[in-house]
């Protein structure tokens, strides 16, 4: 071998301006590249939109956030039925010997006429309890407007955590 020699494939074959026949495009590739423009752009227009539908249910704010806010204190609030023993309060975890309705008063004193009224049911059938408590300012004679859908929640009695449910019914909404 020489050196300073440049060495070319004898498979590649140049034509008349000296570059190689691979480099220029063929005028019947040109419908594929078009084809496959015009799919790559509706597909990504596709996940696009998929994207934005789950990124903005994300953030959804929910209509009623005074009333959400306020059943928030049936959840978190060791004054109210949650699991609170020796300093240790156990979020989400409803007593169910704290479960009645002076409790349920006691920890929602509110202006009966400016606040929603509440109807919060629990049930459990692996201690197969149902017990339903309202707030002062329910009125039976109404329906409620607005039923949240019953969430899942331990129960905490006779010193063991149960699965049970709880559904929460809203009267006067603003």
């Amino acid at each position: 071998m020489v050196e300073g020699v440049l060495q070319v494939n004898p498979k590649i074959k140049f034509n008349k301006k000296g570059t190689a026949a691979s480099e220029m495009w063929a005028p019947d590739t040109i419908l594929f590249w078009l084809f496959y423009g015009i799919v790559l752009g509706f597909a990504a227009v596709f996940f696009v939109l998929i994207v934005s539908k789950s990124g903005s249910d994300q953030a959804a704010i929910n209509g009623n956030l005074e009333s959400l806010n306020l059943m928030q204190r049936f959840f978190i609030s060791p004054s109210c039925f949650v699991y609170n023993k020796d300093g240790i309060v156990l979020n989400r975890v409803i007593d169910i010997d704290k479960f009645n309705e002076a409790r349920l008063n006691s920890c929602y004193s509110i202006n009966e006429k400016l606040y929603p009224a509440f109807k919060i049911t629990l049930n459990s059938q692996t201690t197969n309890f149902y017990s339903t408590i309202k707030t002062k300012n329910w009125n039976d004679n109404r329906e409620f407007e607005e039923k949240k859908a019953p969430k899942n929640m331990l129960l905490y009695s006779q010193n063991e955590l149960h699965n049970g449910e709880i559904i929460i019914e809203t009267q006067n909404i603003r």
